[in-house]
């Protein structure tokens, strides 16, 4: 049973590691693509009560209500995209039935020569599930009834008064979610599993037994809920204009740093040869500066590590002064909530380079995240921005 049971973990696992190893999932070419989730994210547990009806050899013998009996599912799974997922369930409890002679499940006889059969049941299973809403109608997250048919395989259990038998099973069923919000749903579920007839150990002339059952149930969806749809790919604009609308801004505060060098020399040598007097001197402004980013990336790139560079050196040499890390994400790409984890993510980026390793004051820079709230430019790739701003110029 543990071999068993950690061979269905081991194949659970592998199959969430697979969906690690791509960037982007094609789910469907007119609704996708969609990114590729974290290890943890869209995981869910269920939980569900119902009833089961075994179907051996002699179990026709007697009444359907009579060979009901309770059933239990448990269920822990992973959605890698909005219309396919991996689970593996506990489902089991009890049959009940009747036998053509004395078995070990036996419990008594009847008239005829058959005999009253219950014994316990478990089976433990891994099931491939497929959204057919999704599949179909496309990924909704606001979709209250799910349609999910499933086939899986596993190991069967079953016991009673020191007998037990293992055996192989196949598993069909079709799973009905319907969503109550974000993190809780009703899960209504019918299936049948197959198993060899040696399973209650009565033998006869079928080959295959079966049992059905029908749980209803809840669920809960781990945090990491739902799919982000992936933007179509943009082509990076130039940023020449940028570059050298830089430049000219550093020619201007150059020749202005050279204008206050030569003033107070100027005031200086006023100041050996005049009674004192009240001077006030003009500093130059540090106009704002942006870093700006590829879509969805919160990294630095090697062209904005030289901007970073020049903007510490400008910092460093304004120590009298504050500056505000203004962090957006564009509007047209991801949701709000996204956006905003982004442009948090693109300001911590900025803040780690100008103070762990260019030196900058920590205590000089705050970090203003406003996801895609804000749209300073134009266009999209724009706003992918992180801009430095100079709290004196506000």
């Amino acid at each position: 049973m543990k071999r068993i049971f950690l061979l269905l973990v081991i194949m659970f696992s592998g199959m969430l590691a697979m969906a690690q190893t791509e960037t982007i999932i094609e789910i469907e070419g007119r609704r996708g693509p969609y990114l590729t989730n974290g290890f943890f994210d869209n995981m869910f547990i269920s939980a569900a009560g119902g009833i089961q009806v075994y179907y051996g050899n002699t179990d026709t013998h007697g009444s359907f209500g009579k060979r009901i009996a309770p059933a239990l599912d448990v269920s822990l799974g992973k959605w890698l995209t909005p219309s396919t997922g991996v689970r593996i369930q506990y489902s089991g409890l009890e049959a009940k039935g009747w036998t053509r002679g004395e078995t070990p499940y036996s419990k008594g006889m009847l008239a005829d020569g058959y005999y009253k059969e219950r014994f316990k049941t478990l089976n433990l299973h891994g099931d491939f599930l497929w959204n057919l809403s999704n599949a179909i109608g496309g990924y909704r997250s606001d979709r209250f009834w799910s349609f999910i048919p499933y086939v899986g395989f596993g190991w069967a259990h079953s016991w009673s008064d020191g007998h037990s038998k293992n055996e192989f099973a196949a598993t069909v069923g079709l799973l009905n979610n319907m969503a109550l919000s974000e993190a809780w749903a009703i899960n209504l579920e019918a299936k049948l599993m197959g198993v060899n007839n040696r399973f209650d150990l009565d033998g006869g002339t079928h080959r295959i037994e079966g049992m059905s059952t029908l749980t209803l149930g809840v669920t809960y969806n781990f945090s990491g809920r739902g799919f982000q749809r992936a933007a179509d790919v943009v082509v990076a604009q130039d940023n020449s204009g940028y570059i050298a609308e830089i430049n000219d801004l550093q020619k201007q505060l150059n020749a202005a740093n050279n204008a206050n060098s030569r003033l107070k020399s100027e005031i200086a040598k006023k100041q050996q040869s005049a009674p004192p007097q009240i001077v006030t001197v003009y500093q130059s402004m540090i106009p704002d500066l942006a870093i700006f980013f590829d879509i969805n990336k919160a990294n630095i790139t090697e062209k904005e590590m030289v901007n970073l560079e020049y903007i510490a050196d400008l910092i460093n040499k304004a120590k009298d002064k504050t500056f505000t890390l203004y962090a957006s994400a564009d509007k047209e790409t991801g949701t709000p909530a996204y956006n905003q984890k982004l442009s948090q993510k693109r300001g911590d980026a900025v803040f780690k380079i100008l103070t762990e390793k260019l030196g900058v004051d920590p205590s000089r820079l705050t970090i203003q995240a406003v996801g895609s709230s804000e749209q300073k430019f134009q266009g999209a790739p724009l706003n992918r921005v992180v801009v430095i701003e100079n709290q004196a110029n506000k």
